[in-house]
């Protein structure tokens, strides 16, 4: 009887399995936060601007106003004096009506201060002289000519109304938020924050703080994810370590599926006589995606569906565990907080050292890339080691190594892709 090979319909690229997973992934819903609480959440509406910004005509610098007519001709031989009839500082209320003017008056004002109807330009403080005249009265002296609008801030010169100016789908930072309030909101409409439940699986692991027995490490890997998952902007329930017990892998995964919106398990989805998670998520219902990810580290990476929630299965090991967070959690978190750029950007740069290691699948390196001029270098970590943690420590990206036999040289074109968000 012959046999006949069919491809693997569960083994996908890093690609396709991001693909994958992001079509499980459902819009949030929004909510309104006060402004302060809404750093690093996701604007669920764009933003227009309700009125124009500055909203009157203001002084930019510190000086007097003067219609610019006055100095016309002044110079260092034959200075223009001009008489100073009033001051106006920053939130002084002005009416807005034309004024008589005369030509011969200018008005002390400070920075921020609106500029009085019919004057059209500030001269500078430093580019006036004080005076007074026989009665004590006020006066500058000017010695160069001012030019229509110098040192002013018109009105909407910044910002005019009905600008969409923020996009839904942006994440907010503090430039975001400077513009929310100066607009004067103080609530802001934004996505729910994911629930990220996160399962570290293993015999051998401990919680930080407990006693170690023989032969016991502690779990790093559920407080990294945990933590990098925090700074793209899910709610985060982190489980203590479950035993290599395929129960209680499945009760585990059920508990966090009613609890969570997406659900992580670290370890446990190898091959090895004690690997359970996969044959857990199967017996529990979950719709398979994929089951092997064409990567090194992480190969073994697996992800199933639940209706609309998504279980991933995360490698044990430390540089695999890393790499799959950054590859296969972190694009479909952001998607699930509801960003626009979920979708990590590739770049190009050049090796500083050569990677001798080949790989029949894509490798992912940590790397730490940094600028030479118009080119990225990209330096690859020492000791960087499958199950090396510190090497996490010095490193700001990865960099894809292609699958093949030669593994590359120093100096050989690669591409990368940053940690930070």
């Amino acid at each position: 009887m012959s046999t006949i090979t069919l491809p693997d319909s569960l083994t996908a690229s890093v690609s396709i399995a991001v693909m994958k997973m992001v079509k499980v992934i459902q819009i949030p819903i929004a909510e309104a936060v006060p402004l302060e609480a809404s750093l690093s959440r996701v604007l669920a509406l764009d933003f227009e601007s309700p009125f124009a910004l500055p909203p009157f005509r203001r002084a930019a610098m510190d000086g007097y106003a003067v219609v610019s007519a006055s100095t016309l001709g002044a110079s260092r031989e034959q200075p223009v004096r001009l008489k100073v009839s009033h001051e106006v500082r920053a939130g002084q209320y002005q009416e807005e009506k034309e004024a008589t003017l005369h030509l011969v008056e200018a008005v002390r004002i400070f920075t921020g201060a609106p500029v009085p109807a019919g004057y059209d330009a500030i001269v500078i403080q430093e580019a006036a002289v004080a005076r007074k005249d026989l009665l004590g009265l006020p006066s500058i002296q000017v010695d160069r000519t001012s030019q229509k609008g110098q040192h002013i801030a018109e009105k909407g010169e910044d910002v005019p109304q009905g600008l969409n100016i923020l996009y839904r789908g942006t994440a907010i930072k503090a430039k975001e938020i400077a513009v929310l309030a100066s607009f004067g909101q103080s609530e802001v409409h934004v996505y729910k924050k994911p629930i990220v439940a996160v399962i570290p699986v293993g015999d051998e692991l401990a919680t930080p703080g407990c006693q170690l027995r023989p032969s016991q490490i502690f779990d790093a890997n559920s407080f990294m994810v945990g933590a990098r998952l925090r700074e793209l902007g899910a709610e985060v329930q982190r489980y203590k370590p479950i035993a290599d017990c395929q129960k209680t892998i499945e009760n585990a995964i059920s508990d966090a599926l009613h609890r969570a919106d997406i659900v992580v398990t670290i370890g446990g989805v190898s091959v090895g006589e004690y690997d359970f998670v996969k044959q857990a998520a199967a017996a529990i219902g979950g719709e398979t995606l994929f089951t092997k990810v064409l990567m090194r580290p992480g190969t073994p990476a697996s992800a199933y569906q639940f209706g609309n929630k998504l279980l991933l299965c995360l490698s044990g090991n430390p540089s695999a565990c890393f790499t799959g967070s950054e590859l296969l959690l972190r694009p479909i978190v952001m998607k699930a907080t509801g960003r626009n750029d979920y979708r990590q950007e590739w770049l190009e740069g050049r090796l500083t050292d050569p990677i001798d290691k080949p790989s029949p699948y894509p490798r992912y390196i940590r790397a730490f890339v940094y600028r030479n001029g118009k080119e990225w270098m990209i330096e690859p970590l020492r000791n960087d080691k499958s199950g090396n943690v510190a090497a996490f420590a010095r490193a700001n990206a990865l960099a894809l190594i292609q699958a093949g036999g030669s593994g590359a040289d120093a100096g050989q074109e690669v591409r990368w892709v940053t940690l930070m968000i």
